[in-house]
């Protein structure tokens, strides 16, 4: 488990996600940011029951996917972020409801989601599933599979001149890193205020101040979002943006 001022990090492994699923209700205090980090194999004797939480539309999307891995990643990452919902909400998975805007940022519908407010995010790389919630705070998450990627520089010319900058000063062998904590937490913002990629990743920049990021750039006052790096298993990058002046 990690802290990060009121970010909290839970990893699920087999063992431990046996708890998870014995309780009946989480408690998320305003102000609080609870992040759930877990890999698909540990969810390998349980995929069936996860399928089972499955909205119609989410069963049809499965069944869209042609590798038998992407099928078993997106039934984890959905069905293990009904499961939270229902335990932060006090509801069976089954009767969670939500949709998702335009830019695919999802938001709760249904009888409780005006009387118990939760925003939530999810995001999935390689083996990796990460769900994030706040009572209070609008929040994006994502995590990425580090691994070497020929284009790099090509990838950078949608980052910001200043991001840019920084990470080709950077030794050759700090660049991959730098290149993949630049974009989860680009990413993360985005998806924070539900943007998604309608805003141009150029258009604004994050810098690295005192432990955690500030976001700038047109329309975006910076004093209203943090964007803080983590590292959620070994050979992944991640983060999460947090709306802190956006109550």
């Amino acid at each position: 488990m990690q802290y990060m001022q009121q970010v909290r990090i839970t990893y699920l492994s087999e063992r431990t996600k046996s708890a998870l699923e014995e309780s009946s209700s989480l408690l998320l205090a305003k102000g609080e940011v609870h992040i759930w980090l877990t890999f698909v194999q540990a969810w390998e004797h349980s995929m069936q029951e996860l399928e089972g939480d499955l909205s119609g539309e989410e069963l049809d999307k499965r069944g869209r996917f042609h590798f038998h891995a992407d099928r078993e990643r997106y039934v984890v990452a959905h069905g293990l972020l009904r499961r939270m919902i229902g335990r932060y909400q006090g509801i069976s998975s089954r009767e969670v409801q939500y949709e998702c805007n335009s830019n695919g940022k999802p938001f709760l519908c249904g009888p409780n989601s005006d009387t118990n407010a939760l925003f939530f995010n999810l995001s999935h790389s390689h083996e990796l599933v990460a769900v994030a919630f706040s009572r209070d705070r609008p929040l994006g998450v994502d995590v990425e599979h580090l691994r070497h990627i020929p284009e790099m520089e090509q990838l950078m010319s949608y980052f910001h001149p200043v991001e840019r900058e920084g990470i080709l000063r950077l030794p050759s062998d700090e660049q991959q890193q730098a290149f993949f904590d630049c974009w989860t937490g680009k990413e993360a913002f985005v998806k924070a205020t539900g943007e998604g990629l309608s805003r141009p990743l150029d258009s604004f920049f994050i810098e690295k101040q005192d432990g955690s990021f500030t976001v700038n750039g047109a329309g975006i006052r910076s004093g209203d979002w943090k964007i803080y790096g983590f590292t959620p298993g070994r050979g992944y990058a991640g983060a999460v943006a947090i709306g802190i002046g956006r109550p």
